[in-house]
């Protein structure tokens, strides 16, 4: 009786403490899927292994999550970086583009000019619009036998004949302009001979109480005449045959401060003729004469032995012609020319005291004293001196 009751109670404790173990791993565990058995009972065995799988699975989903988040970030920033690039490449090109604006058209000062073998000229170039962006220019010659050019556009005759002188836009080679250019070599001829005149002209210091009688025989010189200090050469004073000193070392140096300054100003003034022999002289009277006649040959060119340039003060610039009086260089130069010691020579309106037409391009070296004295009293340097300018033959 003792013994089955307590063999009663230990069973009791046994399910008892069986339950109670039941019960802790439920409470343990609480995400554990329970298995079922055949008999319909979960075991210790089944439920462990569950939860540790579906742990892994958890954490296997929360890496893919954070894989793809971590991926569509890089992505995210990939494409805005791209974005980013093309933009700042647009705006570049914009900014950088330059529009050129090209030569419409060529102006020159002469188009036409007739040259002796050994001379040289040159035309001013312009091209239109003044904004081009390129101005270079091309020269060229239809014959470099008859006349040359350099690439600065100076024609120097060579031969007796004719050619074409072209200037081409290099930024645009169908714009272009042209100089005929005609190239002679004018008779040389003796001049006649000659006795000396009763009376020869004496140097005078003021002017002449009688009219120089009209002879038909130019006079012989002895030497050269000064006026007040001043070396004149004209009409009425001519010199010697054999007087070559060239051209007049002031007067060259002078002429260069002259361009330079001109030059700073952005205008081109340059030597064109400087000093001329009377054998020179002769040839281009002479060529004068065969075209014009006597009469008005006198009133563009001196006879031997009367031209200024054989003082060796005298230079013509640029175009000696009148194409010249329109230019910027000439107005400068005849504001300016007596700073240096120049003046303009033969001047407008004052061809009947002179004995020449007006010449813008003609001037000659007095010195900076004198020069300035001449050109702020407004005459002409017959006129400042009290002499004439008249052949007397």
């Amino acid at each position: 009786m003792n013994i089955g009751k307590i063999t009663a109670a230990l069973v009791l404790i046994l399910l008892g403490g069986i339950l109670c173990r039941s019960c802790y791993l439920r409470e343990t565990q609480p995400n554990s899927v329970p298995s079922e058995t055949s008999a319909g009972s979960q075991t210790e065995t089944d439920s462990i292994p569950i939860s540790e799988t579906t742990t892994a699975q958890t954490s296997e989903t929360t890496v893919s999550a954070a894989v793809e988040t971590t991926t569509t970030k890089t992505t995210e920033t990939t494409t805005e970086t791209t974005t980013t690039t093309v933009t700042e490449t647009t705006v570049t090109t914009t900014t950088t583009t330059t529009e050129a604006i090209g030569v419409e058209s060529i102006s020159l000062t002469f188009y036409e000019v007739q040259l002796y073998i050994g001379e040289s000229k040159m035309p001013i170039v312009t091209m239109h619009p003044e904004n081009a962006t390129d101005k270079s220019e091309l020269w060229s010659s239809s014959d470099e036998s008859i006349a040359s050019v350099n690439s600065y556009g100076k024609i120097t005759a060579k031969a007796v004949g004719s050619c074409i002188i072209t200037v081409v836009s290099c930024d645009n080679p169908e714009v272009m302009a042209q100089v005929s250019v005609t190239v002679t070599e004018p008779p040389v001829t003796e001049p006649p001979a000659t006795e000396p005149p009763t009376e020869l002209p004496q140097p005078i210091e003021t002017l002449p109480t009688e009219t120089v009688p009209t002879e038909t025989k130019p006079p012989a010189a002895n030497g050269p005449t000064y006026i007040g200090g001043i070396l004149i050469a004209n009409k009425t004073y001519p010199l010697p045959k054999d007087y070559n000193p060239g051209l007049d070392p002031t007067c060259k140096s002078q002429f260069e401060k002259l361009r330079k300054a001109a030059a700073a100003e952005g205008l081109n003034i340059y030597l064109s003729s400087g000093f001329r022999s009377y054998e020179y002289q002769t040839k281009v009277y002479n060529s004068f004469l065969n075209a014009y006649g006597q009469a008005k040959t006198d009133t563009l060119s001196a006879r031997p032995g009367h031209s200024e340039h054989q003082t060796g003060l005298a230079i013509d610039v640029n175009t000696v012609n009148d194409s010249f009086a329109a230019t910027k260089e000439a107005a400068w130069l005849a504001a300016h020319a007596h700073e240096f010691g120049f003046i303009i020579r033969y001047p407008k309106g004052k061809e009947h005291i002179t004995g020449y037409k007006y010449e813008p391009w003609h001037i000659r070296y007095l010195g900076e004293d004198t020069a300035a004295k001449v050109y702020n009293s407004g005459l002409t340097l017959e006129e400042y001196l009290g002499i004439t300018s008249c052949y007397s033959y």
